[in-house]
């Protein structure tokens, strides 16, 4: 049986096809649409007119991994990172009043890509000229498929210097700090050098890589530093208000920051402590200590020898008080490589505790071998010695009494054997201070003499051929001082020692080093080693009435006037 078909019904769907709606009203000017930016895009903007893709990429991938970038017609960088963490560090490097942001000697505006200036700017680039080409092969295509991949192999930095072209059509944006001018700075203010291994960051230049010469900081934060403490490849400022700063490396949690980064290349505050007046600062290879004016101490960073002193071996990226003293009074913390020292003071005398790793004996706990200690021990052998100061690096630990007497136990400095409780050095001088490296010692009186113990490993010690060579017998127990030869007479102010090299201060202001000399921790504008102590230049004239102290990391070194 057959049904005959209502041909109007089925051929009203496809007339209704053909029926044409009226068009839309002609635009005056092309409304650009564009897509929602990623959470991890920003936008550079103020780039020398000559600012290439790579050389964008060299100044901003030490904030993160970069996935995408480009830069348009107008030097304006559009940047998408691989985390939003790594954006955050961007930004907030980009709004620092002190430093800002810089590419090839330029200062730049750093904005999310969702700034309501950086959209605009986005919507007028798209609107005209679009068949304009990016500096880049392909606009917002990652670098890998150009054969490129997420690091380069050069140092982080451009040395090249450009003036920004008279008319350039770039958008400027006012800033909130400026460059510092040398103009700027009085003759009393004061001024911080640094020079040696800085590919971490820690010379606070602002670039990824070693300095064979003094390198002036122009850094504002900087102008009320009362010490320095310098680690692996970190460093610990205190201002004389009791404020803590920090940079360098911060894989560990080091710097104290509440966040474990690859490294921070500019002083930052560590606002956790900012309720407390600082009073001492110190930082060890991973770790960093901070005592406070009300006796508390704080420690951060890797914790995985027992060397934060809390009773674990957890890390922390945060200072946390040490709740073993919470009822004592500190007056000094000593970090090492992996080991820490406290220095306790009240009305009764004084005590010194050991924690962490103490396979060489640099704890002073107990004549046995211990491995590692998380809570703190008291180090035996100070029984009615009223100690002044204590030091520790490397394996070593050291500590100055207040009659002049230097102690030293932990791994034994070449040609020593290994001490597990504190030993007096012979000497009949009166010592103020004790600086400790990795395979030497540096020791000053308080007439300004210096002594020095250890091997001739790289000459860290100068040039033993003046020295008494029955004292350097292999497997000695009793270990010597001996006077740094050469200085003839000349009075010292200050001392510091790195892994494998030293440094001291003249009466005049004059600082010299020796030593190990592979990334320029000498500052004498090479990588060589030296036997004996040569003078440093800083390239500037110090006022007669500032005094300088010098300080050292494990491969670099910072020099401080004091007005």
């Amino acid at each position: 049986m057959s049904r005959k078909r209502d041909r109007s019904a089925y051929f009203s769907r496809h007339d209704a096809a053909k029926r044409r709606l009226p068009l839309p009203e002609p635009a005056e000017e092309e409304t650009p649409t564009m897509r929602p930016a990623p959470p991890s895009a920003v936008v550079v903007m103020g780039l020398p007119q000559d600012c290439s893709v790579l050389d964008l990429k060299s100044r901003f991938e030490i904030y993160g991994a970069i996935s995408r970038i480009r830069i348009d017609r107008d030097a304006v960088g559009y940047i998408t990172y691989r985390t939003k963490d790594s954006a955050d560090a961007a930004i907030a490097a980009g709004l620092d009043p002190t430093f800002g942001i810089t590419v090839n000697s330029k200062m730049v505006q750093v904005l999310w890509a969702t700034d309501p200036l950086a959209m605009w700017r986005e919507g007028v680039g798209n609107s005209r000229n679009k068949g304009s080409m990016s500096k880049l092969v392909r606009a917002e295509v990652p670098l890998s498929k150009h054969g490129r991949g997420n690091r380069l192999a050069s140092p982080i930095g451009n040395t090249k210097l450009s003036e920004a072209s008279s008319g350039s059509s770039v958008l400027e944006v006012s800033f909130k700090g400026r460059e510092i001018n040398e103009d700027d700075k009085d003759e009393s203010e004061q001024r911080v050098w640094s020079w040696g291994a800085g590919t971490e960051g820690q010379l606070g230049t602002k670039i990824l890589q070693d300095e064979h010469f003094p390198q002036l900081l122009h850094q504002p934060s900087l102008s009320s530093i009362s010490s320095l403490a310098c680690g692996g490849a970190h460093v610990i400022a205190l201002t004389s208000a009791g404020k803590v700063l920090s940079w360098g490396r911060g894989n560990s949690g080091q710097l104290g920051h509440g966040l474990v980064v690859s490294n921070s290349l500019y002083p930052k505050a560590v606002t956790s402590l900012d309720g407390y007046f600082i009073t001492h600062v110190s930082a060890g290879w991973g770790h960093s200590g901070f005592v406070s004016d009300n006796g508390c101490v704080f420690t951060c960073g890797d914790g995985s020898f027992g060397q934060l002193g809390h009773g674990d071996h957890a890390s922390h990226c945060s200072p946390v008080k040490v709740s073993c003293f919470v009822d004592q009074h500190v007056e000094q913390v000593a970090c090492g490589m992996r080991h820490s020292l406290v220095l306790l003071k009240d009305c009764t005398g004084n005590q010194v505790y050991g924690f962490g790793s103490g396979k060489r004996g640099q704890l002073g706990v107990s004549n046995d071998r211990v491995k590692s200690v998380n809570v703190p021990k008291v180090v035996s052998g100070f029984e009615g010695v009223e100690i002044a100061g204590i030091a520790a690096n490397g394996d070593h630990s050291a500590a100055v009494s207040v009659d002049g007497h230097v102690y030293t136990w932990g791994r034994g400095f070449k040609g020593f054997e290994d001490a597990r409780v504190p030993q007096c050095l012979n000497s009949s001088l009166n010592f103020t201070k004790v600086a400790l490296g990795w395979n030497h010692a540096l020791a000053m009186s308080g007439e300004g003499e210096v002594c020095m113990l250890g091997g001739n490993h790289l000459g860290v010690l100068s040039d033993l051929q003046n020295i008494s060579p029955a004292k350097h017998l292999p497997h000695l127990r009793e270990v010597n001082l001996e006077k740094v030869p050469g200085l003839d007479g000349t009075k010292i102010t200050d001392i510091a020692t790195g892994a494998e090299h030293s440094v001291i201060v003249t009466e005049h202001g004059e600082i010299k080093t020796w030593g190990w000399g592979e990334h320029g921790q000498l500052g004498l504008g090479d990588t060589r080693d030296r036997i004996s102590p040569v003078t440093v230049s800083l390239g500037y004239d110090l006022n007669e009435a500032a005094s300088v102290i010098v300080f050292c990391g494990s491969g670099f070194t910072f020099a401080v006037t004091m007005p």
